[in-house]
């Protein structure tokens, strides 16, 4: 999505929903460096190059951390890790001593606790932990400082939500459980989980309008007026539906028969809302993205919050995904957080927000398996 309103992108890979996961690593590349030698080339730690998969990470994402530079910060930040609680003394061993061996083991151990499978059917990502703000290139050194790294999450490929069909489950229990599971739903994502939902939409409906309303004056015959939000939605999210207010959501829950798919959902969407407002906003803001990427970009979201096959939003984002594609801007990554290599409390800062937004997607992939009518992803092999 865009980071800014006039910005265009740059072309990308793998943001279509459905096509099948590719590799996101290199092959294993025979690597043997000296303690020595590893010193004095420790700048591929904190160099910046292809992603990793997540959560699962191999021997040859080493080959794109092959030094340009010599930067003594790799063992420094191999230490701090230990020292802030986050790296572990056995990963240190059974690295050998290599600091990049050892950034890929912790990495991998903090993303190994989560649930691999529910992850991969909101979204296939990739991880970025170096000092460069973008996964996908490595030419922007300009915008890089040994003083700050950066542990950041990409979306290759997406899941799409079509929630009518939701809404339907839920009505049939009760009328205002719809517009009230939406609205855990928003509450659980708008914080924390970049996805492309109705408030994405406004500057392409007017567009359409504009064309509809210039076609239809001069002359053009067999015109179908675009939809709008609202008819979008459906009748369950009407005005007329309003929500249930927070104190009565749980009474609400425990009177819907125990055991039911539509008690399962709304018992998963109150768990993602109250996981996403256990702590404050993790998305960064405007102004850091402004320092990060000051010449604009581009985020593909996680996730696609339509409400029905060739809605409204679907439109919109297959508008706005083709001037990514077609555009001249870096793709940034939709989750990241920066901290300081030098400072340990960050560092453990830094990664227990990283474990926070895997929980997120763990619980939003175990809501989304749930959801009729959702085109989730298949587990990465």
């Amino acid at each position: 999505m865009a980071r800014y309103p006039s910005s265009r992108s740059a072309p990308r890979r793998g943001v279509r929903t459905f096509a099948e996961a590719g590799p996101g690593v290199r092959p294993p590349a025979s690597i043997s460096f000296s303690r020595a030698s590893a010193r004095e080339c420790a700048a591929r730690l904190m160099a910046c190059g292809t992603a990793l998969d997540l959560p699962r990470l191999a021997c040859g994402a080493l080959e794109p951390f092959q030094p340009r530079q010599t930067y003594s910060g790799a063992f420094d930040l191999a230490r701090n890790l230990l020292f802030s609680g986050v790296g572990k003394p056995d990963d240190w061993g059974q690295a050998n001593g290599d600091p990049v061996n050892f950034m890929l083991r912790t990495v991998e151990r903090t993303a190994g606790g989560f649930n691999r499978k529910a992850i991969d059917g909101v979204a296939h990502v990739d991880v970025l932990f170096g000092t460069s703000p973008y996964i996908s290139s490595w030419h922007e050194k300009e915008y890089e400082s040994p003083d700050r790294v950066f542990l950041a999450i990409e979306a290759t490929h997406i899941s799409i939500i079509y929630l009518r069909p939701t809404l339907e489950l839920l009505g049939n229990v009760h009328q205002r459980l719809p517009a009230t599971f939406y609205r855990l739903l928003q509450e659980g994502l708008s914080s924390s989980i970049l996805c492309y939902d109705e408030s994405a939409t406004e500057a392409f409906y007017e567009w359409r309008m504009e064309s509809y309303e210039e076609a239809k004056e001069s002359g053009e015959e067999g015109l179908e007026k675009p939809q709008d939000i609202g008819a979008a939605k459906g009748p369950w999210l009407s005005k007329r539906f309003r929500p249930l207010p927070e104190s009565r959501i749980d009474e609400a829950i425990e009177s819907v028969k125990r055991g039911t798919r539509a008690r399962r959902i709304l018992e998963t969407a109150r768990k993602l809302q109250r996981l996403a407002k256990s702590r404050e906003r993790t998305r960064p803001y405007c102004d850091a993205w402004d320092e990060y990427y000051p010449n604009g970009s581009f985020s593909v979201p996680f996730t696609i919050l339509a409400f029905h096959e060739q809605d409204l939003v679907c439109q919109a984002f297959q508008s706005d995904e083709e001037d990514w594609m077609n555009g001249g801007e870096q793709q940034s990554p939709a989750f990241a957080v920066a901290f300081n290599p030098s400072d340990p409390d960050a560092i453990a800062a830094g990664f227990d927000e990283f474990r926070h937004f895997l929980r997120l997607l763990e619980v939003l992939g175990e809501l989304l398996a749930l959801l009729p009518g959702c085109d989730v992803l298949e587990e990465q092999k």
